[in-house]
């Protein structure tokens, strides 16, 4: 359980303000050892979007797309 909430308070990170890319796909590693299913990842991106107006999926995104820095999205 902490490790998925350490994985969305990355999230939030990201949007606002930033969060370190490193820190988001370490987090996002140990989020995916104990949500494998594709399935359920994306339940959980649209109930967390839902309530916070932020993408698990936008950020992760973002952050593999970068080579190295912060991650920052606008919400």
């Amino acid at each position: 359980m902490a490790s998925v909430l350490s994985f969305l308070n990355q999230v939030e990170k990201a949007y606002e303000g930033g969060a370190d890319r490193r820190e988001i796909l370490t987090s996002y590693k140990r989020f995916k050892e104990i949500v494998p299913s594709k399935g359920e990842e994306r339940q959980i991106d649209r109930d967390f979007e839902a309530i916070s107006g932020y993408s698990t999926y936008k950020v992760v995104q973002a952050a593999r797309n970068q080579e190295k820095g912060r991650v920052k999205l606008d919400s």
